[in-house]
């Protein structure tokens, strides 16, 4: 059978296999596969047969669907389901159920719904998006190798992280073919790339033995597969747009969201408060409006006390720093790390865990592994369940203290991935998946009763080195970059947060000591984020006697922060609209641009460069072109005819400022 839908054409066999054609290109083939095989040869049905297409009205809109049914040996049945939404062009969703109709179980290892097959087009370099968050410091998308294999798992990783989004993408200057599930809430699947000279292999795959009883089905996840042009913006960006349908909708940042930071980060574990207040006249002078107090300010992960030897005055002094902040102007924000306790067991750095309280009183409230050991998140902490109401209210109480009695004006939570599966009995759980269900629903609680006691709180969920899970979406109002190791990682996170929660939306560049140089504001402003800091100073010997890294804020360093935040405050292109009309990795130099009010922001990045770009989407106007960097004009484009000569080094940050005819 043969069904067109716009620009995709699809062709069925009789043996499971569709065949997917863009503009009458074949440019992929995809099939379930069962393994072991020969207790499902796919390969091999007693009858097929074809129906539809029947009307269909459903979040995503109104379609068409289309059944592909095929009998096998002892009533097995694998049904394949194929809809089309005419308002989401060049995309197919699918969803595969197989179903036990016979009177023997039928044991299943593994499966792959679907396995994804590309011919690997030569020679022309291919790039990849992998969403899946496996190790701190991962490059979100990358050159794809010759030879290549990752597991990308999609749940909990025991001592680590995991989660993320459930996509996957593979583009060439000329197409891109991406892979994803829509599902609202985290599945412990697999989503494996594996690459070879002549093919690519992307699947959704689900491992451990299950038995298909005699009556009983099983399905995939509701997945979906893009064609689209450029990077992975315009997938990412798809994605968001369909989960907003399904229910899964981002936290609008305020603009508190977009102010600029300073994190105490810089003085390590042992920040004092005495060092936090030395520094609030130096931010002032800045520009610098956030003020972070970052990890290790408390005593026990679980209890959240603050610490006697480093904050002696207890919660009393923790009010009394949070005032001070606001006396200079400023706004405090508390570094977290919500739903973990420490239960004796492991260490994070220096520190070497004991038992904090709140596991003393209520060590029935961990996660447990299938095993019975204790779930542990990456930083080997016993992992609490968010399903159980009483580890609710008292994440709620906490809330309630840090902004309500304490006075903080938002959090920073931090080491944030996913949730394992609970099979903790006496949780009395109907299945092991409500722990992760409920994993997301708090994070919103957490975002909606800060925002109650500070409306225009600001919560920033930090993913450490990874991508965001998708169920978090809607409970942070800020994301963040989340400890890049370059600035080209900067640039990368920015534009997928960017297409992941919205062209509008507030992304933290992180510290700007992360970036190349340890002082490329460019990339953090240019690529449209919110700049930030960790320097220390005054210059204190004691202090800097006791740091890993100095991040001294020097004399002369001072004047280029000075500069950058100024320019930042003056602009403010983090505000504007990120318009995705470039390909951040196929055009040259890289480029960005940004609409806000009738100005557009571009940033170009590159060694050295000199030649012609193009400026792209202006309105059809006289524009004149300004490096607001250094304030010198570069030229005067006109809209229809946007390409110019231009040369620079590492960056060059244009204002298009539309002329009066």
């Amino acid at each position: 059978m043969n069904v067109n839908f716009g620009n995709l054409g699809f062709e069925f066999d009789n043996k499971a296999t569709i065949s997917l054609f863009y503009k009458e290109k074949l440019v992929s083939k995809l099939f379930p596969l069962v393994e072991p095989p020969d207790q499902f040869p796919l390969d091999s049905p007693v009858k097929t047969s074809f129906q539809g297409p029947v009307a269909l009205s459903a979040s995503l809109g109104e379609g068409l669907r289309y059944t592909v049914e095929m009998s096998f040996e002892h009533n097995l049945v694998c049904l394949s389901y194929i809809e089309y939404y005419p308002h989401w062009q060049d995309n197919v969703f699918l969803r595969w159920r197989f179903e036990n109709r016979g009177n023997v179980p039928v044991e299943i290892h593994r499966l792959s719904l679907p396995r994804l097959i590309i011919p690997r087009p030569t020679p022309k370099r291919v790039w990849t998006f992998q969403g899946a968050a496996v190790q701190w410091g991962q490059d979100f998308a990358f050159e794809l190798p010759t030879t290549f294999y990752r597991d990308n798992f999609l749940g909990h990783l025991q001592d680590g992280e995991g989660g993320g989004i459930p996509l996957v993408d593979f583009w060439t200057p000329d197409l891109g073919i991406a892979l994803g599930h829509l599902e609202t809430v985290s599945q412990p699947w697999y989503m494996p790339v594996e690459a070879s000279d002549d093919q690519i292999t992307a699947s959704l795959q689900r491992r451990g033995n299950v038995l298909l009883e005699p009556g009983s089905g099983l399905e995939s996840p509701y997945t979906v597969l893009m064609i689209h042009h450029g990077d992975f913006f315009e997938p990412v960006a798809r994605y968001r747009e369909m989960m907003k349908l399904r229910g899964v909708i981002p936290a609008q940042p305020s603009s508190e969201d977009f102010e600029p930071a300073w994190c105490s980060w810089g003085y390590e574990f042992d920040v004092r408060p005495e060092e936090i207040e030395g520094i609030l006249p130096m931010l002032t002078r800045l520009g610098i409006r956030w003020v972070t107090l970052d990890d290790r300010w408390f005593d026990h992960y679980g209890d959240w006390n603050p610490r006697q030897d480093t904050f002696p005055g207890g919660d009393e002094g923790m009010k009394n720093l949070v005032d001070r902040i606001h006396q200079t102007g400023l706004k405090a924000q508390l570094w977290w790390y919500p739903l973990c306790a420490e239960d004796g067991h492991g260490q994070w750095d220096t520190l070497t865990y004991g038992y904090s309280q709140i596991f003393r009183e209520h060590p029935d409230w961990v996660v447990l592994n299938p095993d019975g050991s204790i779930a542990r998140n990456n930083r080997h902490l016993a992992m609490l369940c968010p399903a159980l109401p009483e580890v609710q209210n008292y994440t709620l109480k906490l809330v309630k203290r840090f902004i309500g009695e304490w006075g903080f004006d938002g959090f920073k939570l931090d080491n944030i991935y996913t949730m394992a599966l609970c099979y903790n009995p006496a949780h009395g759980h109907q299945r092991p998946e409500e722990s992760v269900r409920a994993f997301g629903s708090l994070y919103r609680q957490i975002l909606a009763e800060s925002q109650r006691l500070r409306p225009q709180a600001v919560i920033q969920i930090c993913p450490c080195g990874t991508p965001l899970t998708f169920d978090l979406i809607s409970a942070t109002t800020q994301t963040v970059t989340a400890d890049p190791t370059s600035s080209y990682q900067v640039r990368q996170r920015i534009k997928f947060y960017k297409a992941l929660m919205g062209p509008q939306a507030a992304v933290f560049a992180d510290h700007v000591e992360l970036t190349d140089g340890g002082m490329d504001f460019a990339s953090q402003i240019g690529a449209g984020g919110v700049p930030g800091t960790k320097f220390v100073w005054p210059e204190q010997p004691e202090t800097m006697a006791r740091l890993r890294e100095v991040w001294l804020l020097t004399s002369e360093k001072e004047g280029v922060w000075e500069k950058w935040f100024q320019i930042y405050n003056e602009h403010r292109p983090a505000e504007g609209e990120y318009l995705n009309l470039y390909d951040m990795t196929f055009d040259y130099p890289e480029s960005h641009v940004i609409r806000k009010g009738e100005r557009f922001y571009f940033a170009f990045f590159a060694p050295i460069f000199k030649g012609e770009v193009e400026f792209r989407g202006l309105d059809a106007k006289l524009y004149r072109l300004v490096d607001y960097v250094n304030g010198r004009n570069v030229g005067v484009i006109h809209g229809e005819n946007p390409v110019l000569h231009i040369e620079f080094e590492q960056s060059l940050l244009v204002v298009a400022i539309p002329q009066n005819p």
